[in-house]
């Protein structure tokens, strides 16, 4: 069993981590998975002229400008190809009672830890916001999605040297609950740090 004690103690070889990626990048024969993206919907004010008659026989006319909403879907490139090295997940709801009504706000989290072509090491995230509000009877909700693309660094590694495990706690519809395996395990499975990302990469040769 590796001695946890000793792992703390370790440092990541940051230079000799990405030097084996950038190798694995150009050595794989793995086919590189397809890019990440996803949808999302905007909404735009528009202008439009509208000519309206009056008057006896509808003689007169009058020139009025109205504005609408109008939906507008873009898609977000967030990752080209790539290698996925591991996969994550995570999900917190929570549940308010207000006057007149309850809210409820729930998070989805998706993470991906890959490597690029060029040897990059990246952990993306996709993030969907579910928020549904019902107030004296009527229902309001709507669904926002963002992501954020950083670096793989030590707080990353974690996850790789460590066992994946799966948590839930709470109950759906009241307060707050979570579930998921984001976080890491408390079973250490390697003597130092990086060593779990490095084995990673080692399956894609």
């Amino acid at each position: 069993m590796p001695d946890r004690r000793a792992y703390e103690a370790s440092v990541a070889d940051w230079p000799r981590l990405r030097a084996y990626a950038k190798r694995v990048a150009r050595d794989t024969r793995k086919p590189p998975e397809g890019p990440i993206s996803y949808t999302t919907t905007e909404y735009q004010t528009v202008e439009k002229e509208r000519v309206r008659k009056y008057g006896p026989f509808g003689l007169f006319t009058r020139r009025e400008l109205t504005s609408q909403n109008q939906p507008v879907t873009r898609r977000i490139d967030v990752a080209g190809r790539h290698w996925a090295l591991d996969h994550r997940n995570y999900h917190i709801e929570r549940n308010t009672r207000q006057r007149g009504g309850t809210l409820q706000e729930i998070t989805h989290e998706q993470h991906t830890f890959l490597l690029l072509p060029d040897g990059a090491l990246k952990h993306v995230v996709l993030y969907e916001e579910e928020v549904m509000n019902v107030e004296r009877g009527v229902t309001r909700a709507f669904v926002k999605h963002s992501h954020s693309v950083r670096d793989i660094d030590d707080f990353q590694l974690k996850s790789f040297d460590f066992e994946k495990t799966y948590a839930e706690h709470g109950t759906h519809g009241r307060g707050t609950k979570t579930w998921g395996d984001r976080e890491p395990g408390r079973r250490l499975l390697v003597h130092a740090r990086g060593v779990g990302l490095s084995l990673a990469l080692k399956r894609l040769l």
